[in-house]
């Protein structure tokens, strides 16, 4: 059970439970936001500041046209979502970082995430400069050649030709993540549903959960939605997080290595808690990074990671899972972010509804207009059969409080079809 508020001063205290809950139709659109990196010396926009983007061209004029942030922007308006509340972390630079002590060829880079190309890189080793060459794979798998030196920048693990043996040094630069995303969440967060972050890297996503934890506290409710990893294998794999409030994908780019998240909120903007995107496919991208085998697939799902198909028509999405493990009883029910994204809607419904009744005299009068304002609310998705039923109480507690119990009986989205054709027989009935 998760409380929201407090008795402590006048207001509403609001207990989240996990019961059987699942996505309605309320036919709304979802509000969603995007972290990324961005090229701001071809950009017109200001790192840490939240731009309402609502066109391709506004998208590429601000955030630098071919960014990670720009590109995503224009994927996810072409799915569906408008706007996309956007916001790039500043860059930072670091000037001769000390590699004389690694004692072997490979290291890893005290700031992450770096900048997205190569050109962002300089390392000397020895007096003798190295050729920087971007990798989303683990660096030390890598044979690099004469004066190379492999660099993930989600990870900032690379990997030399040779150690250094008397001096060695690094030049690059990395982007102020959590900054960026306490940016968004502070001026958007009562607005947004969903907050795309366009990086793998564990710091990263960790913050921005931390965001969205922190702000459900104050009714303002998110899920993150990030990669679970650039390169992953799912036999060993772990995840790391047990919560309704983050959402993992895998893979998370494309072939050429960009970036998928803008084109999965985009459909899932556009989607709202109207319907799930299990099964959907994505029609801004149409070749991954990986394909994932059948049983690849299963194990991602066990992780509770959502595995993205890598399919000619389209990528597809397989499942709609949160990070909510089986051993998480107080959660069990929002093992879905559409599970998560209707729990919330009724929250903030009460919530809202609860609140414009403090100060008013405790009568059974006000309790009764309570009751009838939040039943209004929850007859609206009964009529659109998205749910099957629900419950309203208000109770006297004491002479200053009452108590709210609202319950719902909502449908699960289509999982499986079990098909039968029997070749030679028909067989009709009558309706």
């Amino acid at each position: 059970m998760v409380t929201i508020g407090s008795t402590t001063l006048p207001g509403v205290q609001s207990n989240v439970e996990s019961a059987s809950s699942a996505g309605v139709n309320v036919n709304a659109a979802a509000q969603v936001g995007l972290v990324g990196q961005a090229d701001l010396a071809n950009g017109t926009a200001e790192a840490n500041t939240v731009y309402s983007v609502t066109t391709p061209v506004k998208a590429r004029t601000w955030f630098g046209e071919g960014s990670p942030l720009a590109e995503n922007c224009v994927d996810a308006l072409t799915e569906g979502a408008y706007p996309v509340y956007a916001v790039a972390p500043e860059r930072v630079s670091v000037d001769g970082e000390d590699l004389s002590g690694l004692g072997s060829t490979s290291g890893v880079l005290e700031n992450t995430p770096g900048p997205e190309e190569a050109s962002a890189y300089s390392f000397s080793v020895d007096s003798t400069e190295k050729t920087a060459v971007v990798t989303m794979d683990d660096p030390s798998t890598k044979s690099p050649g004469t004066d190379e030196v492999y660099v993930n920048p989600v990870t900032g693990e690379f990997e030399l030709d040779a150690a250094p043996s008397t001096s060695g040094s690094a030049d690059y630069a990395y982007f102020d993540y959590p900054s960026a995303t306490e940016t968004l969440y502070s001026e958007e967060a009562d607005r947004l549903d969903l907050v795309g972050v366009l990086n793998e890297n564990g710091d990263v996503v960790s913050d921005a959960h931390d965001e969205a934890k922190e702000h459900e506290s104050r009714y303002e409710f998110t899920v993150v939605v990030a990669g679970a990893a650039p390169r992953l294998t799912t036999t060993g794999y772990t995840n790391p997080f047990d919560s309704s409030r983050v959402q993992l994908l895998y893979p998370s780019r494309n072939a050429d290595d960009e970036s998928i998240i803008g084109s999965y909120i985009g459909l899932r903007a556009v989607l709202g808690i109207n319907n799930s995107p299990m099964w959907k496919r994505l029609q801004t991208q149409r070749d991954l990074s990986e394909t994932l085998s059948k049983s690849e697939q299963l194990e991602l799902i066990g992780e509770k990671v959502v595995p993205v198909a890598d399919e000619s028509r389209g990528a597809r999405i397989v499942e709609d899972l949160t990070c909510v493990s089986d051993e998480n009883s107080e959660e069990d029910a929002m093992r879905q972010v559409l599970h998560r994204l209707i729990v919330d809607y009724v929250t903030e419904v009460v919530y809202r509804t609860s609140e414009r009744f403090i100060g008013e005299l405790h009568t059974q009068a006000a309790r009764n207009a309570l009751s009838t304002i939040i039943g209004g609310e929850m007859d609206r998705l009964l009529t659109q059969n998205s749910i099957l039923d629900y419950s309203v109480t208000v109770e006297k507690v004491d002479a200053m409080t009452a108590s709210v119990d609202v319950g719902i009986d909502t449908v699960d989205p289509l999982r499986n079809i079990l098909a039968t054709i029997a070749a030679g027989e028909v067989q009709r009935t009558l309706a």
